[in-house]
């Protein structure tokens, strides 16, 4: 196998995951090859995790996990010579066309004792149905016990905070933080590289899923910070900043002509998910074409070499900020 690094965009595959809240818009709306027969709630963009590791779909790596790539060649890929044990983030699409369980996720000194990693995350809604709502947080004054005993005896629905949600619109959910993704909506979720869930009520679904009301107590976050939303259904021709925090930023571009990518990157490798339209991503000795739904990663050797070319086309940028 050739230790020549070629300076080519990394095309993805995605790794699907079957969930009983799942529908059928990741097959319908975006293209994707979901197995026959398969409730798939989940699409794992671009993961490093080992619940599901995402392969590269094109060119000299074809068929390789993105992964092992990362690990052979780690200053072309994300600009340091140390191997990172796994990308720090991961990339899904969510298909909820049922609600998804109240839950929390742990930070990272949490979850250590699971081999996990925390779980700080970030969501674009990409549709939703109209008067479509998420859960965040919790309403003011509910204790420890409140929750305990409403995730036994469903009153919980009464004690979380819910939030009306539209197309375009943008939040950040910091580890510890009580939510639900409501039926009826499809997002681009960017987060820490994590698979640990702590499940409070899951609406008496049939057949019932495990809670873990004593471990989701534990995790969560008493003086969380309140939702704080941003709309960003408006056109963006500067990459506009949606999260900048201790693990990853993420920036939202619309293109519609051919441009350079921004000049103030990380170094890192650069995660392009185009959300809507046609891009095509050109480096030295590849091109790359995405639609609606791709997603793709650009090796820190050339993301200075890289340029878009878009066709209406909205992107979500991200880097890690961890390596």
């Amino acid at each position: 196998m050739s230790d020549v690094f070629p300076r080519v965009p990394l095309l993805l595959e995605p790794v699907f995951s079957e969930r009983p809240w799942g529908g059928k818009l990741l097959e319908s709306r975006f293209g994707k090859s979901v197995p026959p027969g398969k409730t798939i709630g989940e699409s794992w963009e671009l993961s490093d995790h080992p619940n599901g590791r995402s392969r590269i779909a094109e060119g000299p790596f074809a068929g390789q996990e993105f992964g092992d790539v990362l690990r052979r060649f780690p200053r072309q890929m994300v600009g340091v010579d140390r191997l990172p044990e796994r990308y720090p983030l991961l990339v899904k699409f969510i298909d909820a066309a049922e609600d998804l369980s109240i839950q929390v996720h742990p930070n990272d000194e949490q979850a250590k004792p699971k081999g996990d990693r925390g779980k700080t995350e970030c969501w674009y809604v990409m549709e939703c149905e109209p008067g479509a709502e998420i859960v965040f947080g919790l309403e003011n004054g509910i204790s420890a016990e409140d929750l305990r005993r409403g995730a036994r005896d469903g009153s919980i629905e009464d004690m979380v905070a819910r939030f009306p949600i539209s197309p375009g619109m943008f939040l950040f959910v910091r580890a510890g933080t009580v939510h639900a993704i409501l039926g009826g909506t499809v997002i681009c979720e960017i987060q820490q590289s994590s698979d640990t869930t702590y499940r409070l009520w899951d609406w008496n679904r049939q057949p019932p899923r495990p809670l873990h009301i004593e471990e989701s107590i534990e995790v969560t976050d008493w003086k969380a910070s309140k939702i704080s939303p941003l709309d960003v259904s408006e056109i963006t021709q500067k990459p506009r900043v949606l999260t900048d925090n201790e693990f990853f930023r993420v920036r939202v571009l619309d293109v519609d002509n051919e441009m350079a990518l921004p000049t103030d990157l990380s170094g890192s490798g650069l995660i392009i998910v185009c959300l809507k339209g046609g891009l095509t991503v050109t480096a030295p000795e590849g091109v790359s074409e995405m639609n609606t739904g791709n997603t793709a990663f650009i090796p820190a050797t050339i993301e200075r070499a890289t340029r878009l070319t878009g066709n209406k086309a909205r992107v979500l940028l991200a880097e890690s900020k961890e390596l």
